[in-house]
């Protein structure tokens, strides 16, 4: 089974993009740096997994160099992730602590996630595995990010 997870805004806020008719969001491109970045554009295996943080299945990003533990699950801002990739069902803004400034800010968010998330594990039924195409309809050569 392929899926497609396509960025169409790399911003300050994080990367956003679709997934089928779900939004993502992923921590903004730090050269790949584990926990800290989105995973580059490619071809990469997904297994059934255990998110750590929530104890609850979700599927792991698998083969990405240098990475390991990139989980998709619910999550609103990048504040919520370390390298992994959230679901929404909508994108809006929240008001947050900024990660790097420790400010209160208002930031662009992916909503409804929990409701998100759980629509997207019920639609993988009993499927162990997949495999996720990453790719860009930004232009993150221009921030830093990869084009493949």
């Amino acid at each position: 089974m392929d899926q497609w997870l396509t960025r169409f805004a790399y911003t300050k806020d994080g990367v956003f993009g679709r997934w089928g008719p779900y939004q993502t969001i992923e921590e903004e491109w730090r050269d790949n740096e584990p926990r800290i970045s989105c995973i580059p554009t490619g071809i990469y295996r997904c297994e059934r997994s255990t998110f750590h943080r929530g104890g609850y299945p979700t599927f792991e990003v698998t083969g990405v160099p240098g990475r390991t533990l990139i989980k998709i699950h619910r999550a609103n801002t990048e504040e919520d992730l370390q390298g992994c990739i959230g679901l929404g069902l909508n994108l809006g803004v929240l008001k947050v602590r900024d990660e790097d400034s420790h400010q209160m800010t208002h930031k662009l968010a992916a909503l409804s996630s929990r409701q998100a998330f759980s629509a997207w594990m019920a639609s993988m039924g009993d499927a162990e595995d997949f495999t996720l195409h990453i790719v860009d309809y930004a232009s993150p050569s221009a921030l830093g990010g990869p084009l493949r």
